[in-house]
C-alpha cells in the first residue's frame, strides 16, 4: 500500500513538473509564442507537437523553409529533454529533410531521449504531414545547465 501511494506521488510530481515547464518555459517566452505549435502528448523523456506550416514560414515556392523546421525541431528536442527537469543549451543538431510540406498542412513532431549523461542528453526526432510521410528527421546533442527551478 505505501508503494503504491509513493509511485502515485511520483506520478503527480511528474506532471507538476511537466506543466511547469510548458507554462514557465513555453508558454511565457516570446520566442515560443510565436512559434506556431502545440503540445499535444508529453511524458517523461518524450513529447509530441503539432506544427502548423503558415504562409509566412515558407519560401516564394509555398513550401516550408529548411531553416524554420529546424527551429521547430530544436524546439521539440529541447522539450524532450527539459522534461527530464534540467535546463539545457543545444550543443549541436544534425537534420535530414526528406520530404518537402507546404503552407497551410500540419506535422507531428515525436522527440525522444534516447541518452541521458550528467553532462549532456542525446534526443531524437520524427516529423510527419497530414498522411503519415516522413518530412524531417532530426538529432542533437544539449549541455545540461542544471536543474530547472
Amino acid at each position: 500500500m505505501n508503494t503504491e501511494r509513493h509511485a502515485e506521488a511520483n506520478k503527480e510530481a511528474l506532471r507538476n513538473r511537466l506543466q511547469n515547464i510548458y507554462v514557465g518555459v513555453y508558454k511565457n517566452t516570446p520566442y515560443f509564442k510565436n512559434l506556431p505549435c502545440e503540445i499535444e502528448d508529453i511524458d517523461e523523456g518524450w513529447v509530441r507537437l503539432k506544427f502548423a506550416i503558415k504562409p509566412h514560414l515558407c519560401n516564394y515556392r509555398g513550401i516550408a523553409s529548411g531553416g524554420v523546421l529546424a527551429a521547430f525541431c530544436d524546439t521539440l528536442m529541447g522539450m524532450a529533454s527539459r522534461t527530464l527537469g534540467y535546463r539545457v543549451t543545444t550543443l549541436e543538431i544534425n537534420m535530414n529533410y526528406i520530404r518537402r510540406i507546404e503552407q497551410d498542412h500540419y506535422l507531428t513532431g515525436i522527440g525522444q531521449v534516447v541518452h541521458q549523461g550528467g553532462k549532456t542528453i542525446v534526443v531524437e526526432c520524427e516529423c510527419f504531414d497530414e498522411s503519415g510521410c516522413i518530412v524531417v528527421k532530426g538529432r542533437s546533442s544539449f549541455y545540461v545547465l542544471g536543474k530547472l527551478d
